[in-house]
């Protein structure tokens, strides 16, 4: 085998062997239990998948607040749909309900009260965290 291969070959196993314990520790796209009634800030939203792929998003009022679209929100609508995989009855669904909160600490999730299930948005980036804020910022204006 080529001394490059296994240069490269070693300098994989070296990066999966310090990310592997990092995303543990840090709970990166970890999907858990949601600690719904402890979060001091939070908002349901109501998601409604549209023909072509796109979603709205409304309150639990019925009020549209915006609609997220194939081109620029793919992080919110793939994190909205990796939840709604995991409810029982998902594809007799027309809409999903989900809880934005944030924690004491200001860590934001998006969780699914009828599953338990819940994503930490911190582990994916602050644009991530930000394509959910908006929704509790917005409930307090």
């Amino acid at each position: 085998m080529p001394r490059g291969a296994l240069i490269g070959a070693a300098l994989l196993v070296g990066f999966t062997v310090t990310t592997i314990p990092l995303a543990r520790h840090y709970e990166v796209g970890r999907l858990e239990t949601a600690a719904l009634v402890d979060a001091p800030e939070s908002r349901m939203l109501v998601f409604t998948p549209l023909p072509g792929g796109e979603m709205l998003v409304s309150d639990e009022q019925g009020h549209q607040l915006t609609r997220l679209v194939v081109e620029g929100d793919t992080f919110a609508m793939t994190a909205v749909r990796a939840l709604a995989m995991q409810q029982p009855l998902r594809d007799e669904a027309s809409e999903y309900h989900l809880l934005v909160q944030r924690d004491a600490g200001g860590h934001l999730e998006l969780a699914d009260p009828e599953t338990g299930r819940a994503v930490k948005l911190e582990g994916f980036g602050r644009a991530s965290v930000d394509a959910f804020a908006g929704y509790l910022d917005r409930s307090h204006g």
